[in-house]
């Protein structure tokens, strides 16, 4: 569970995606890891590729912390946060 002073976000449970994928957005933005959120390579900012890579993992990460492990199971493959929350979207929407 993501937790930071009062917010809070529950583990996704193949319940309520789009509820689940609000609030998950919005605690990324809290921590500056938003951008591997919004499709956009890192060639559109102003980072290195070592500087994306970390930003990232961080992102992926946290997700996938976010997951019940029966969901975790099906996303295990996924390498980049893009790649975990269009198969999150394939299977759940």
């Amino acid at each position: 569970m993501a937790e930071d002073g009062k917010f809070r976000v529950e583990k996704f449970n193949d319940q309520n995606l789009s509820l689940w994928k609000m609030q998950m957005e919005d605690y990324l933005y809290q921590k500056d890891l938003y951008l591997p959120l919004s499709g956009k390579t890192k060639k559109l900012t102003a980072m290195t590729d070592e500087e994306w890579n970390l930003l990232d993992k961080n992102a992926l990460r946290i997700i996938r912390l976010c997951l019940v492990a029966s969901v975790t199971f099906n996303i295990l493959k996924e390498t980049t946060t893009e790649g975990l929350i269009k198969v999150l979207s394939k299977l759940y929407e």
